[in-house]
């Protein structure tokens, strides 16, 4: 089935960003399991996979790959260090990443080696814009950890919470998520790496324009 996103982008239909988010997120709610009922998970599922498919390619939609727009714009975007939308094997890669006991530094080898491969996997998967990001916020987690600190384990709460919201996408748990988000942007123990990259996470779920200022929802 062609996605109706990039047909109505090609043809001029939407013309921004803005506009294909604003067209999701109604669509969203048309197929939302909470409105529809049991048996729309499967529409739900799909309307978002054509979404981040459409996103992340949008430009080349819009003008056509060989166009000098789309290689400015997409060179735009790498000299930036913006995030990209997430792919499925990023989400499902961070999800193996809190299995294997995220974060740590592994001290036996068998253990170790289990662990950095699936670090690795997720490194990989991230767009090259959201590497560094990750980077700096692994390490502000590591020193949480090292240094004992009690808001390590919200942080990894709220990751749990992006995550299972991504897989059920239920409107009780996004205002969990939210709220989770909030409390740690005002929370002084955490600093600008875990937010920097937990505000990526919520962008990608579509939660980032909900998050005001100052972390409150």
């Amino acid at each position: 089935m062609p996605n109706r996103f990039v047909r109505r982008i090609k043809s001029g239909e939407i013309d921004s960003i803005e506009e294909l988010k604003s067209e999701f997120k109604e669509l969203a709610k048309l197929t939302h399991p909470d409105l529809r009922g049991p048996g729309a998970e499967a529409d739900f599922v799909s309307v978002r996979a054509e979404y981040e498919a459409a996103l992340r390619g949008f430009e080349r939609h819009r003008f056509g790959a060989r166009d000098p727009r789309a290689e400015a714009w997409e060179g735009r975007e790498a000299a930036s260090g913006s995030a990209e939308p997430l792919s499925d094997v990023a989400w499902a890669c961070l999800a193996l990443l809190l299995k294997r006991g995220f974060p740590k530094a592994s001290r036996h080898e068998k253990e170790k080696l289990r662990y950095e491969y699936a670090r690795w996997r997720f490194a990989q998967a991230l767009g090259p814009g959201s590497r560094g990001r990750f980077a700096a916020f692994e390490s502000e987690l590591l020193d949480m950890k090292a240094a004992g600190s009690a808001a390590l384990a919200p942080c990894l709460e709220l990751l749990a919470e992006l995550l299972d919201y991504r897989g059920r996408g239920l409107a009780p748990m996004r205002t969990q998520v939210i709220l989770s988000i909030g409390s740690l942007r005002s929370d002084p123990r955490v600093g600008a790496g875990f937010r920097g990259f937990a505000d990526a996470l919520a962008r990608d779920l579509g939660l980032g324009g909900e998050i005001g200022a100052g972390g409150r929802a």
